[in-house]
């Protein structure tokens, strides 16, 4: 693997030439492609190539040992970035004055609601859509073959070409249209994925049952009563706990996220006296009645926003060219196709609203579609919204516009509550936050770390969490994909050879790119790779956690005590964190794993001066550090 990316990296400079093929007949592939109908047409044309459009397209026709080139030698950096521009624009179409008045029910605008989806679509079709207009214009008396989406851009620029799908075209697939169940039985872990609306079927069942033990009764006056959004209640363990000593009474509103999942999370609801509110507590005859007649309303809105053909088409130009009827399918999709649901969670969480007095909400970030609805309906209760910090983001201005489309600063929240003075800084600098709208508690979810004393570790930890971002151009790049797979591959080869105990931490995703288990058993069949579970249940017994690209998981292992190496992982153009500038753990890369690996571990880390670094990098970027849960709450008595 190594010979072909280092030749692939020497064929993607910003200058190189577009590529002219010297075959008259074309196939473009991506994973929604027909591969059987692909197969038979090169079977009975051998002189026909076939170019891949993402990472999975190239690894199948590799492993099938099928020649083909890859999109990403029609495009240079320069153009990638102008695409990701041309992402941001369109992803927030919904703020244009033409549409936004025609999108907005409850002063929620519908179209915000589902920005993330529109992120990634964008992200994925123009790259798509500029490649094919780039072979096109440096591939002229050329046949092309290609089905669903292809097959739409290519026939948009030429008529030179043959739709070799099925009559039922598929779309676009979304970022959330699976959810992610963790399953542990005994000492094993697995994660699964279902269909969203498989899942929310069952979670329903689960609701109807849990509210019957769990069941809201408020009590008027008597305490502080704050609604959990979409919160995690293994990792905000304490802050669910506290609330007892502060005399406040806490409500978890999870339309998506299950309340508990396992005997401890099931005890932190019953511990924290949490009542939990489900639909099956919130559904009634009004919620019907005001569902049919917003149903009605936004119908009639929505045909009028169709009807706006000329404003929408000069909207959605790219490079000159408008692209509307090619991305009209995914919009339709999102705005008018889920109306339905969209305005019954609207419905549903305005009835919650009306049924439980709230002093405040809190949610993790702006950018979810459950959040977005609870902190927008905040305003008309006058409930105050609150924002709170859930991770550690990447810090430099390079990433302003990834940290925003991610709902990491205040939309509609009233507070920002963040981890310490980096944060402060990185809102105020990075989003012109006001300071007197940002309030500093540090970070509840790490309460329980700070003070245990450290363990002797027993093996490397490898964390390969930062996978490849959807949301960004560079990260679908194949060269640089490959690159990243085989740093992984290499830091695998290292440990073995220094005769340490290896295990490979995954980000669990229904994208996962690959399955790293057939490679690393070719290196040592004692590498343990896992995709499930939660990676501080691993970091206790790490001597060394070596990650690739930023994770939250970095801070949890310095807190922890133990060494941190980082090596860069996808360059997406962003210049260095705080973390790497403050010398908060230690940098390597690839050439130099092995050296500075053997360093950490022959020295001892708890006296060194990378230690004394990393500290320092804590108390700057965590106030509060084992109290912050206390803060929360004696925040919310001022």
């Amino acid at each position: 693997m190594e010979k072909r990316i280092e030749n692939m990296e020497h064929s993607f400079d910003n200058s190189s030439k577009q590529k002219t093929l010297e075959y008259k007949q074309i196939i473009f592939a991506d994973i929604n492609s027909n591969f059987n109908q692909i197969k038979k047409i090169i079977n009975q044309n051998k002189s026909i190539i076939i170019i891949s459009f993402d990472y999975k397209t190239h690894k199948k026709l590799n492993n099938e040992k099928i020649d083909h080139e890859i999109s990403d030698k029609f495009i240079n950096d320069t153009e990638c970035q102008k695409i990701q521009d041309y992402v941001y624009k369109f992803t927030y179409w919904f703020n244009e004055n033409e549409f936004s008045d025609l999108l907005t029910y409850r002063e929620i605008n519908i179209g915000r609601l589902y920005q993330d989806e529109l992120l990634n679509f964008f992200v994925r079709f123009l790259k798509k859509f500029k490649e094919i207009k780039n072979i096109i214009n440096q591939n002229k008396d050329v046949e092309f073959f290609a089905d669903n989406e292809l097959f739409k851009i290519i026939n948009f620029f030429t008529e030179s070409c043959k739709n070799i799908g099925s009559s039922s075209e598929k779309i676009h697939a979304f970022t959330h249209e699976e959810i992610k169940i963790g399953l542990k039985i005994g000492k094993n872990q697995k994660d699964i994925f279902l269909d969203e609306k498989k899942y929310l079927k069952i979670k329903n069942l689960a609701d109807k049952f849990i509210s019957n033990f769990f069941r809201p009764n408020v009590a008027k006056g008597v305490k502080t009563n704050v609604l959990f959004v979409e919160f995690n209640t293994h990792r905000f363990k304490d802050l669910f706990l506290k609330s007892n000593k502060f005399n406040s009474q806490i409500f978890f509103y999870g339309r998506k996220r299950p309340p508990f999942w396992n005997f401890s999370t099931l005890k932190t609801i019953i511990n924290s006296r949490c009542k939990i509110i489900t639909e099956n507590f919130v559904y009634d005859k009004i919620v019907e009645d005001n569902f049919l007649d917003a149903n009605e309303y936004m119908k009639k809105q929505i045909f009028e926003l169709w009807k706006k053909q000329t404003v929408l088409e000069k909207f959605f130009t790219f490079e000159e060219k408008t692209i509307f009827e090619l991305v009209r399918t995914v919009l339709v999709e999102l705005v008018e196709n889920r109306l339905s649901n969209t305005l019954k969670e609207i419905e549903l969480a305005h009835r919650m609203f009306e049924k439980v007095k709230l002093d405040y909400s809190v949610v993790i970030n702006e950018a979810g579609f459950y959040e977005q609805i609870i902190s927008a309906l905040s305003k008309e209760f006058n409930v105050n919204c609150i924002h709170m910090q859930e991770g550690y983001h990447w810090d430099s201005k390079e990433v302003n516009q990834n940290l925003t489309s991610q709902g990491v600063y205040l939309h509609d929240a009233e507070k920002l509550l963040v981890w310490g003075g980096i944060d402060e800084k990185l809102a105020i600098e990075n989003a012109s936050i006001s300071s007197e709208k940002i309030e500093i508690i540090g970070a509840p979810r790490y309460d329980s770390f700070f003070g245990l004393n450290p363990k002797k570790g027993e093996y490397i930890l490898l964390a390969s969490s930062a996978d490849p971002q959807p949301e960004e151009v560079e990260g679908l790049r194949i060269h640089k994909i490959e690159k990243y797979l085989s740093d992984i591959l290499e830091i695998c080869k290292t440990v073995s050879e220094l005769e340490e105990k290896l295990v490979v931490k995954l980000h669990p995703s229904p994208t996962q790119l690959t399955n790293l288990d057939e490679f690393t058993l070719a290196i040592n069949s004692e590498i343990k790779v896992l995709s499930s579970g939660e990676i501080t249940e691993l970091l206790p017994n790490a001597k060394v956690l070596i990650c690739i690209g930023i994770s939250s998981s970095m801070i949890e292992a310095l807190i922890l005590n133990k060494p941190v190496i980082f090596i860069p992982g996808i360059d997406y153009n962003w210049k260095n964190p705080s973390l790497l500038n403050m010398n908060g753990c230690l940098t390597s890369n690839i050439k130099n794993i092995g050296n500075d690996l053997l360093k950490v571990l022959n020295n001892d880390y708890l006296s060194s001066e990378t230690k004394n670094a990393s500290d320092n990098y804590l108390s700057k970027l965590i106030d509060f550090q084992g109290i912050s849960s206390e803060k929360f709450y004696e925040y919310l008595k001022k």
